[in-house]
């Protein structure tokens, strides 16, 4: 209980609870309906988000590990 409360004040989070990752899609361009969307060139490219508090951190697919 009393970490639920310090999660609701923002003041900590574990990150324990990851999400599978997820793949930036390139922004304008242009898709057709059950097409994949390509990776992004700049950015994060690919990302997992914690499930507790929502922070986005970069996942290197290579190595199949987030990166810090």
């Amino acid at each position: 209980m009393f970490e639920k409360v310090l999660q609701l004040l923002s003041i900590s989070c574990s990150h324990r609870r990851m999400s599978q990752p997820f793949t930036a899609a390139a922004s304008g361009m242009p898709k057709a309906a059950g097409d994949w969307e390509p990776v992004a060139a700049s950015g994060p490219g690919h990302y997992v988000v914690c499930l507790e508090c929502g922070k986005k951190f970069g996942y290197d697919w290579s190595e199949m590990r987030i990166i810090k």
